[in-house]
């Protein structure tokens, strides 16, 4: 899987775009400009997020943490290569306690649905990963390196 470009309404990030191109593409930001809240994005628009975390000392659950600054409600688009074809997955919330739970996986350009693609399976499907693997390997999340 490769992304090519994210669109988010997700914490700060208020209908902006990240185009990634092809190699190593690295963030250099000053704090809070949403470099960990990207990441975050990604990570949710491949496993969803988790409406039945709560928070813990010191640490809010991610439907919390990310909710968008404005009040509007979580969303988002990711344009990928997988397989040799154009995807676009989108999320979006339909209901405030099931935050980016409306999903669809469409080839770019049509409304034709990616056959086999819901917003349960999508991540370990794209990157043959299990949410629990993804994050404890592919992505290390802010402050979690030690």
């Amino acid at each position: 899987m490769v992304i090519h470009k994210l669109t988010a309404r997700f914490g700060c990030l208020e209908g902006d775009t990240l185009e990634l191109h092809e190699g190593l593409n690295v963030i250099n930001a000053p704090n809070e400009s949403g470099k960990s809240t990207w990441c975050a994005f990604i990570r949710a628009m491949l496993y969803g997020i988790d409406s039945a975390e709560r928070a813990k000392k010191g640490s809010l659950p991610d439907k919390t943490r990310f909710a968008p600054w404005t009040g509007s409600p979580m969303s988002g688009t990711m344009e990928i290569s997988h397989g040799g074809r154009e995807i676009t997955l989108a999320r979006s919330t339909k209901a405030a306690n099931a935050p980016m739970r409306v999903f669809s996986a469409t080839y770019t350009g049509s409304a034709d649905a990616v056959p086999g693609l819901d917003g349960s399976n999508v991540g370990e499907y794209l990157t043959g990963a299990s949410r629990e693997v993804f994050c404890s390997s592919a992505f290390i999340g802010q402050g979690a390196a030690a």
